[in-house]
C-alpha cells in the first residue's frame, strides 16, 4: 500500500510540475488541522478519546492555455501519514459547453442518500469523462467513465440537470451502474443497476431547507428507496446550526444481500467561531442501520484551524 501511495504522489507532483510550462500557471495552497474528541454508545466503544481529525495540506496547481485548463490538486493527510487523494483533469471551455477529461476518476452519486448495504448509490468513481452546459438558470451534465472487469471494459452513464429560480433549486440525476453487485463468496446478486434522484433546496436569508429522494433498481433484484431532510441556520455572529434526518427502506438496507430492516440516521451539529481561521464544531449522531441491534449515538468535539 505504501508503495502504491508513493507512487500515486511521484505521478501527482511530476505531473504538476509539467503545468509549470503552460503560460497562467497559479499555484495555491491551503491547510487544514483539528484536534477533536470522540465517543459511543456501541459496547466496547471508548469515550472521551482525543485523536486527530482532519489534518491536511492541499497543492492546487492551475494552467492554462487559451481554452484549456490543467489542474492537478494532491491532498496530503499528514494524520493519517499518507497521500488523502490526488485529483488530476483537463477542462476545455468552448463558452457554450466545459468538457473535463478525468484520469484519476469521476463519479455520480444520488446527492446525499445512504444506507448501510455495501453498495453504489450512482456509478463508482473511474476514469473518465463530464461534459456540462451551464445555462442561465439551468445546468446539464452528463457523465461516461469506465473500468476493467477481465478481458471486458464496463462503461457506466450518468446525467442530471439542475435549476435554479431565486431562492428555489431543483436537482435530478440518473445513473446506470454497468458494474454488478457481487456476495463475498462471488455470487453475482445483479448484473447491472440504475439509480435516480431529484433534490430541492430552499434558502431564505439565514435559513435554508434541504429536502432529497432517491431509488435505487438493481436488474434482477429488488429496488428502494431513501431520502434526506435538512435544516441549515446560520446564527448571528458566524456561529451555524443544521439538523439532518437520513432514511432508506428496508429493500435498499438490505440491496447487498444481507437482510436488514429500514434504515435512519439523525445527525445534529453546531459550529461557532473561536477566532480568525478557528472554529469549534460539536456533532452528534444516532444511527439504526437496520441490523437488529440497538440505535447507536456518537458523538465528536473538535477545535479546527484552516488557512
Amino acid at each position: 500500500m505504501r508503495k502504491v501511495l508513493i507512487g500515486v504522489l511521484i505521478a501527482c507532483l511530476s505531473l504538476g510540475l509539467a503545468t509549470v510550462a503552460f503560460a497562467g500557471t497559479e499555484i495555491s495552497t491551503s491547510g487544514n488541522i483539528e484536534f477533536k474528541v470522540t465517543g459511543s454508545s456501541e459496547a466496547g466503544a471508548a469515550n472521551g478519546l482525543f485523536g486527530a481529525g482532519d489534518v491536511l495540506i492541499d497543492y492546487n496547481v492551475t494552467a492554462t492555455s487559451g481554452n484549456w485548463k490543467a489542474v492537478v490538486s494532491p491532498e496530503f493527510d499528514i494524520g493519517g501519514g499518507e497521500l488523502g487523494e490526488c485529483d488530476a483533469y483537463l477542462q476545455y471551455s468552448g463558452g457554450a459547453f466545459d468538457l473535463i477529461l478525468d484520469p484519476t476518476g469521476i463519479d455520480n452519486g444520488i446527492f446525499d442518500v445512504e444506507c448501510a448495504a455495501d453498495i453504489t448509490l450512482g456509478i463508482p468513481s473511474n476514469p473518465g469523462v463530464k461534459l456540462s452546459v451551464p445555462m442561465e438558470g439551468f445546468d446539464f451534465y452528463a457523465v461516461v467513465n469506465n473500468q476493467q472487469d477481465g478481458s471486458d471494459v464496463i462503461y457506466n452513464f450518468a446525467g442530471g440537470v439542475d435549476f435554479s429560480m431565486g431562492p428555489l433549486g431543483l436537482g435530478f440525476t440518473f445513473n446506470s451502474n454497468q458494474k454488478g453487485v457481487t456476495k463475498e463468496d462471488g455470487t453475482p446478486l445483479w448484473d447491472t443497476a440504475s439509480s435516480y434522484g431529484a433534490q430541492v433546496t430552499y434558502s431564505a436569508d439565514s435559513l435554508s431547507f434541504t429536502g432529497q429522494y432517491g431509488g435505487y433498481s438493481p436488474e434482477g433484484g429488488t429496488g428502494g428507496s431513501g431520502y434526506v431532510a435538512g435544516i441549515d441556520y446560520t446564527l448571528a455572529g458566524g456561529s451555524s446550526f443544521s439538523l439532518y434526518y437520513y432514511g432508506a427502506d428496508a429493500d435498499l438496507n438490505s440491496a447487498d444481500g444481507t437482510a436488514r430492516t429500514a434504515y435512519s440516521k439523525v445527525e445534529g451539529s453546531f459550529s461557532t467561531p473561536l477566532a480568525e481561521n478557528v472554529s469549534l464544531t460539536l456533532t452528534v449522531t444516532s444511527t439504526d442501520d437496520g441490523s437488529g441491534g440497538e440505535s447507536v449515538t456518537e458523538w465528536e468535539g473538535k477545535i479546527g484551524f484552516s488557512v
